[in-house]
């Protein structure tokens, strides 16, 4: 999945401040984007989605690499999830939303748990952080992954036009986050009980 519509600069850069003192869960699979790594990312992006935009892709990548999650497995990239961060402020204190840009699983390598394990380790760091919710945009048609962002906790808040791409009829999904201190369990498994109840055909 991949959200068109873009974001302003300065929002870009007072988001990106969220992510100076990242707290990280240490992982031998998925790690933080490199400008190692960049182009393999880059690739599977171009491979995976119709409506592409490399430029905007590459400037979300740059602001907010600490919240791009990639999985390698060998040196070999196959999946990454990128999320871009928004504060709000108001009387009642600054609220961090997390916006999951991008997400996808390279096609060989799908069925494997990496689509999995890339959502739980994010969303678990993104509650260590203090990030308030997730939200993401989701094609109304994509049933198996609409589905896979239901069993980690997401749930449809409304049916949107046009964000997905031109003329076609999408959900906005969110997950609201607790700051709670992660358990040893979720440090090891990530933060939802998913990974014996996901029918094989949604594992991406």
């Amino acid at each position: 999945m991949g959200k068109r519509q873009s974001v302003i600069a300065s929002k870009l850069i007072l988001g990106s401040l969220v992510t100076k003192r990242w707290v990280r869960i240490s992982d031998k699979n998925v790690i933080n984007v490199s400008d190692e790594i960049l182009n393999d990312v880059l690739k599977l992006y171009n491979e995976n989605f119709t409506e592409i935009n490399e430029k905007r892709f590459t400037k979300y990548v740059r602001f907010f690499k600490r919240t791009t999650y990639v999985y390698t497995e060998k040196s070999e990239v196959k999946g990454y999830c990128l999320y871009y961060i928004i504060p709000s402020f108001s009387f009642a204190g600054v609220k961090k939303t997390a916006t999951l840009y991008s997400f996808t699983v390279d096609n060989r390598c799908r069925r494997q748990g990496i689509g999995v394990k890339l959502l739980q380790k994010s969303i678990l760091e993104m509650r260590m952080n203090s990030i308030d919710r997730v939200i993401l945009y989701v094609a109304a048609d994509n049933e198996a992954a609409i589905n896979l962002y239901q069993r980690v906790g997401f749930e449809i808040k409304e049916g949107l036009m046009d964000i997905c791409g031109p003329g076609k009829r999408c959900y906005k999904m969110e997950i609201k986050l607790d700051c709670k201190p992660a358990t040893d369990d979720e440090l090891k498994y990530g933060p939802f009980a998913i990974r014996d109840t996901l029918s094989p055909l949604l594992i991406l």
